[in-house]
């Protein structure tokens, strides 16, 4: 049975009841970059696990975390425009893709633990960036865990149970994480369920 608390911060138990029994990816110490140095998203993944699912529903891809090189760092410095192109000194800011959607990218900020949209078809011209998606990867665990628990009544053939679910859903993402009534990435899933 589900619980119907939403936590701030969720543990196994309340992730597995909506995303499925062995669904979280949970690494030992050896298995995380040495570049990602956010204290809660290191300890959040030894302790509890991140998602690493497909749901269905809205395309949401997380297995990828699984992979050998799951957690593959990359310059943000580069990919958010803020280096110079003839800049070949090496990187100092990293990030992490941790979703995807698409060809659109929900990235780890190494330092800070904040989860950003980052768009790849933008990055040659310093328009990758497209704001914050989620304060930290435990949130962005709790949405991932609110979708999976309402991808029933969204693929209703009912029309009105799956607009009341699209904006129960909404209601319940923004209330968990204000990101998320800002965040395009956001806005084009809800768009596709709507």
């Amino acid at each position: 049975m589900k619980s119907t608390d939403t936590p701030r911060i969720p543990d196994a138990v309340w992730l597995e009841e909506r995303l499925g029994e062995g669904s979280l990816w949970r690494p030992d110490e050896a298995g995380l970059p040495a570049e990602l140095t956010d204290a809660r998203s290191r300890e959040f993944l030894l302790t509890v696990g991140f998602p690493a699912v497909h749901l269905d529903v809205v395309g949401i891809d997380t297995r990828h975390v699984r992979d050998e090189d799951g957690l593959e760092p990359f310059d943000a410095d580069e990919i958010y425009g803020n280096r110079y192109p003839d800049d070949d000194s090496p990187p100092k800011n990293f990030c992490f893709t941790v979703a995807v959607w698409g060809d659109q990218h929900l990235m780890l900020d190494a330092a800070d633990g904040g989860i950003t949209h980052y768009d790849p078809n933008g990055w040659d011209h310093g328009d990758g960036w497209k704001g914050l998606a989620a304060d930290s990867l435990p949130l962005l665990a709790v949405l991932l865990g609110l979708i999976a628990e309402a991808s029933d009544a969204l693929e209703s053939d009912d029309d009105a149970v799956r607009a009341a679910a699209v904006a129960d859903l909404r209601e319940r993402m923004i209330g968990q994480d204000v990101y998320v009534s800002e965040s395009a990435f956001w806005d084009e899933i809800f768009e596709c369920l709507e």
